[in-house]
């Protein structure tokens, strides 16, 4: 997972579930103008897990980078 430059507590707020998923995950028009997808600061975004296929993980809470992060029980940490 890149870390586009940032400060440490920044970066932290990036480390989501690495089953997580959104369209905006695969580029953006302006890196400059706009947050990373894991930030989940997008108002049209949608979410959904890759062990589900669904808007919802396999624990049925509903799929979002504010909620799919450690400490929940079917979070994956990312590969590093």
């Amino acid at each position: 997972m890149a870390n586009f430059n940032l400060p440490q507590a920044e970066a932290e707020k990036l480390r989501v579930c690495r089953m997580l998923r959104t369209k905006t995950a695969f580029g953006t028009y302006d890196e400059e103008d706009l947050d990373p997808w894991q930030m989940g600061t997008s108002t049209t975004a949608v979410f959904w897990c890759l062990g589900t296929m669904a808007t919802a993980g396999p624990d049925d809470m509903y799929c979002h980078p504010s909620t799919c992060r450690e400490g929940r029980g079917c979070f994956q940490p990312g590969i590093e």
